[in-house]
């Protein structure tokens, strides 16, 4: 499989990277001080994707996603409200976790939070102290970022590029680059009750900290892959870089790969422009999965435009892939319910080998859902020509891939019929052939009460769950 490396800038074979068949792969997860938004599903369904694939192709995956539940902004809003850090992080967590429910993400291996990892921070932050790399001031400290020579690298920004950023100004620092590791408490800090104890004093980690050191824990140094969305590039990722490399001595990360941003119209999501969508609300309107196939319809590193007529669209190209994997289901209970028939050709496998080649091209799952649509439309032409065993195998491959994009793994099994339930649909057929339309109603109606919905085909009755 090849993935697009962001700090090679090219395309790398995983096989040529990874050893054995186990990936270690951390995605940073959401700051728990709102309701998340459209943005954050999108990244939190491409590394869903991402893992499952991998699972796919016969690797074994420890997936890490942290939650950051004490920052400026949980602090501000728990000030706000009259309540702890910890009360406002651990409410939008479960909202967040409610959310990737309904979008069928799945859990992590691992969800680790900051506040369950205060001691590996400071043991993190008093070792860069050690080896020059940091610097305290006033209980503050700070990473010194002329004390690493490699600065930049991966966010590919120049000296001057880079001092145009003054993501924390503070005239005690050594250069206006240095970013903090650890944060001195401030009276809005004790309020939240978001202060720790620490060697120099009571406070709170700096942002990028959390990350160099959970990921450290859990996967160890280097690992994998590490992911998250575009605009984590710098400061985010560039500093966690720095703070594990100088630690460790080593490049922490085998592939960085990040996902480009969801826009509305044309416009990155902000609270400054008032565009922000946030999950809870379209799935008020749409199935989890409906948003999910939606996501997965542009390229991870192209942007994405949402509208409702995007997702409109998104729905029917759904809803076409869900009525295929119907039909198949239907038929199977059909023939296993009153008898198999004659194979006649089939040839699908060359779906499969197309869904994998375009997975396998750094995750191409616009190209992968154009294969699903073609597969379906095979399926549907010739669901009627082919017996029991090859319905079984089409089933379950058509499944298998949608699988893999994380759609339809809840799906229902259509039952098979009793014998009486199957002499009562050969009786409402008779009623309807006589035009005794009552006596055909009225058997519907028996198993509607059973929770089955009778449909009439050119081919005959068949039946779905209600």
């Amino acid at each position: 499989m090849e993935l697009y490396n962001t700090m090679s800038r090219k395309l790398e074979r995983l096989e040529d990277i990874v050893e054995g068949n186990e990936i270690r792969m951390y995605v940073c997860g959401i700051t728990a001080y709102d309701y998340s938004h459209i943005g954050h599903a999108r990244s939190a369904v491409v590394f869903d994707t991402l893992r499952r694939f991998l699972e796919y192709l016969d690797y074994r995956v420890i997936y890490v996603q942290n939650f950051t539940d004490v920052d400026d902004k949980i602090i501000k809003r728990a000030v706000r409200e009259g309540k702890t850090q910890k009360e406002v992080a651990e409410r939008f967590i479960e909202e967040y976790l409610k959310d990737m429910e309904h979008l069928n993400v799945r859990r992590a291996t691992h969800h680790p939070k900051v506040t369950e990892h205060i001691e590996d921070i400071i043991e993190f932050v008093h070792k860069l102290l050690e080896l020059g790399y940091a610097y305290v001031v006033d209980g503050d400290v700070y990473f010194h970022v002329p004390s690493f020579e490699h600065y930049g690298e991966l966010s590919k920004q120049t000296l001057e590029e880079l001092n145009k950023h003054r993501i924390e100004p503070d005239e005690r620092k050594k250069d206006v680059k240095d970013f903090a590791l650890w944060k001195a408490a401030k009276e809005e800090d004790v309020k939240a009750h978001s202060c720790f104890d620490s060697p120099w004093g009571k406070g709170r980690p700096g942002w990028h900290i959390e990350c160099s050191v959970m990921s450290a824990k859990y996967l160890g140094v280097p690992f994998d892959i590490h992911g998250g969305g575009k605009d984590l590039i710098f400061p985010h990722h560039e500093n966690e870089r720095a703070q594990s490399y100088a630690l460790f001595g080593v490049e922490p990360v085998k592939i960085w790969v990040h996902n480009d941003f969801v826009r509305i119209r044309g416009e990155k999501m902000s609270k400054s422009l008032g565009n922000i969508v946030r999950i809870r609300d379209v799935l008020q309107r749409y199935e989890g999965e409906v948003l999910r196939y939606f996501l997965l319809t542009a390229h991870y590193r192209s942007p994405l435009d949402y509208s409702e007529e995007a997702i409109e669209r998104a729905k029917k190209a759904y809803e076409y892939l869900k009525t295929t994997l119907l039909n198949v289901d239907m038929e199977i209970a059909y023939l296993k319910t009153f008898g198999d028939r004659d194979s006649s050709s089939l040839e699908y496998k060359r779906f499969v080998t197309e869904f994998v080649d375009a997975m396998k091209h750094d995750l191409n799952t616009p190209r992968a859902l154009a294969v699903l649509h073609s597969f379906a439309g095979y399926i549907n032409k010739i669901v009627f020509d082919v017996s029991l065993e090859q319905l079984e195998r089409l089933f379950n491959s058509f499944k298998t891939l949608c699988s893999v994009l994380g759609l339809f793994e809840k799906w229902r099994k259509v039952p098979v019929l009793s014998e009486e339930d199957a002499e009562r649909v050969r009786e409402r057929e008779k009623a309807r052939r006589e035009k005794k339309f009552n006596i055909a109603d009225s058997i519907r109606n028996e198993f509607a009460e059973k929770g089955l919905q009778l449909i009439d085909t050119p081919k005959g009755t068949r039946w779905k769950l209600r």
